[in-house]
């Protein structure tokens, strides 16, 4: 039964006759007659304490005295606290026998209740049967969103990022070999399940995905199998993937497997405007100037100019701070993905992330300047589209604001798919919320967003703050949290950290996930690939996930689910039958 309420840590402590591990669960009861209620509350462990340690905490800590009540306790031989947080409260009329499921702060409707007299600590009991504990877990984890693992306590709990939480952003954290990748696998085979659902219904909205693939093994698999074969279980269904979903440097080779749904990525120098410059190293404030100098001077050829020596841009800047300028550029000069007027690919990249499909991005053959002016590049563009759409009350004062704020070379291009795009019936303009969630991927955050580089006009540090208003989200991937900037951090609304070595990170860890989470709750990760604490706005505590490896989980789950979409598919739209010549 609970002994003591803590309004300061919002958690319950009880006395309890068998230890629980932590971040385990347990299941309590209280009855209301007189309002025909019954109340079953799932409590989280936080802490286990024999009784011993418990006097003696409360003693030399707190200075507080024993009572006689809780003497009358030890006397009838319970040997453990339990300290915990309240996660669900279920409340059903003993009449109606109506549920209602309440996972939102659930300790202050607990003290709600007690100060109505409703609950009373000491009448509340632990439940004789514990074994349903995950039938009422399974309300905080709706499956109407990305499925990640289960509970790492109660297997039989899926656990499911939910969809209206993508765009307030994500951060996955971990050394190397925690399995990061194998979880950002499950999550992409999740997002696309996710999208085959809302293709079958033809109801709620689709997210896209850029992933950036550092080691080029999402699509083919980090072991054995991949997005590819999720391709192929789908029967290449062109809904979910479209023509195709591969990315990779211009002059490469995709793989032999991936050619037919592949396209090489190529940049025009023509698309870039300075702030993606920004992202790709430090620049100080003179440089900053004559890189904007050159641009408003000759917009479309304002990179060139700055590669060439003889090239001073207007408003007397010194000769060093040009040089210095060039040599930070010196880079594209033997660039084969930023060419200058090529025939760029973003214009397709732009649509296929509109339309809410994935792309997988080989960027293993790539150097990391190249990799962050892409992701500048293409989240600027993005982010300047969807804001221009926000703002627009008509679809021709859109297409103006996008011709005033996008690089025309881009535009030209792409204008003929904004119909299709960004109207809906009657002509109107959609709002930014009814188009798919977009989410961008930063792998190496470490050295794209560290504080110098979020001096200037930053597009990552834009969207952490701005991006949920206009359906655009970031994954975060870091095997530290030390580097990264504050402003980016904080706006992580959701973090997943996996094992870390580092003390100093495992300090910082225990910081940014918040919720009473302490260093040893983060000891208890340690070495132990494929588990790892979830923190986020969605959860009324941190939650430890268990991720399946996902070679299993498409043998087990996966391969099936998208073999009966492409067989529903097939009902829906069957081929014609063959016709014969006469």
């Amino acid at each position: 039964m609970i002994i003591r309420i803590n309004s300061i840590e919002s958690t319950i402590e009880v006395f309890h006759e068998h230890y629980l591990h932590l971040h385990g669960f347990l299941k309590i009861s209280a009855e209301d007659k007189k309002n025909n209620k019954e109340y079953t509350i799932i409590v989280q462990v936080l802490n286990v304490q024999t009784i011993s340690d418990y006097i003696m905490t409360r003693q030399q800590l707190r200075n507080v005295e024993i009572s006689d009540y809780i003497k009358d306790l030890l006397e009838m031989e319970l040997q453990y606290i339990i300290q915990g947080r309240p996660i669900v409260c279920i409340e059903k009329d003993t009449i109606t026998k109506k549920e209602r499921a309440n996972v939102i702060n659930v300790f202050f409707l607990i003290e709600d209740l007690m100060e109505k007299g409703i609950l009373k600590p000491h009448t509340m009991e632990v439940s004789a049967v514990q074994s349903d504990k995950a039938e009422y877990l399974k309300a905080i984890f709706t499956p109407d969103g990305i499925f990640m693992g289960t509970l790492a306590s109660e297997r039989n709990v899926n656990v499911y990022f939910p969809f209206k939480f993508l765009n307030y952003h994500f951060f996955i954290a971990g050394a190397t070999g925690s399995g990061k990748s194998n979880l950002n696998q499950v999550f992409i085979d999740g997002l696309l399940q996710h999208n085959a659902n809302v293709i079958m219904s033809g109801k709620g909205n689709r997210a896209s995905m850029l992933a950036i693939d550092v080691h080029d093994e999402y699509a083919l698999g980090c072991v054995e199998y991949g997005i590819y074969d999720i391709y192929n279980a789908s029967e290449n269904n062109k809904q979910l993937f479209g023509k195709w979903f591969y990315l990779y440097p211009n002059k490469g080779e995709p793989p032999a497997e991936l050619k037919s749904m592949s396209e090489p990525c190529i940049i025009n120098l023509q698309e870039i405007k300075p702030e993606d410059l920004f992202s790709t190293g430090t620049f100080n404030d003179l440089q900053v100037g004559a890189v904007h100098s050159a641009y408003r001077d000759k917009k479309e050829d304002f990179i060139e100019n700055l590669l060439d020596e003889l090239y001073i841009p207007p408003g007397n800047h010194n000769e060093r701070t040009i040089a210095a300028v060039r040599r930070r550029l010196h880079w594209l000069t033997y660039s084969n993905m930023f060419q200058s007027k090529a025939s760029s690919k973003l214009p397709k990249i732009i649509k296929k992330l509109e339309k809410g499909q994935l792309i997988v991005f080989n960027v293993s053959m790539i150097s990391d300047l190249e990799q962050f002016l892409f992701n500048s590049v293409l989240a600027r563009t993005l982010f300047d589209i969807r804001k221009s759409l926000k703002s627009s009350t008509d679809f021709t004062s859109f297409e103006h604001k996008l011709e005033r704020n996008l690089p025309k070379p881009f535009y030209d291009v792409f204008k003929k798919n904004l119909p299709k795009l960004y109207v809906k019936a009657g002509n109107k303009l959609k709002d930014s919320l009814d188009l798919p969630i977009v989410i961008f991927t930063i792998e190496e955050a470490p050295s794209l967003l560290r504080p110098d580089m979020m001096r200037y006009s930053n597009v990552f540090k834009d969207i952490s703050r701005q991006g949920r208003k206009f359906n655009l989200a970031l994954e975060v991937i870091s095997q530290q949290y030390s580097p990264i900037d504050d402003t980016i951090l904080s706006n992580m609304n959701t973090v997943i950290n996996l094992p870390l070595r580092s003390e100093k990170e495992k300090s910082l860890a225990a910081k940014t996930l918040g919720g009473g989470i302490q260093q040893s709750d983060l000891e208890s990760l340690t070495g132990t690939r494929g588990i790892g604490l979830i923190s986020a706005i969605w959860l009324t505590n941190f939650q430890k996930l268990r991720i399946p490896l996902y070679d299993e989980y498409f043998e087990e789950v996966s391969e099936k689910f998208y073999i009966d979409f492409a067989n529903i598919m097939k009902k829906k739209n069957p081929s014609p039958p063959p016709t014969s010549l006469p």
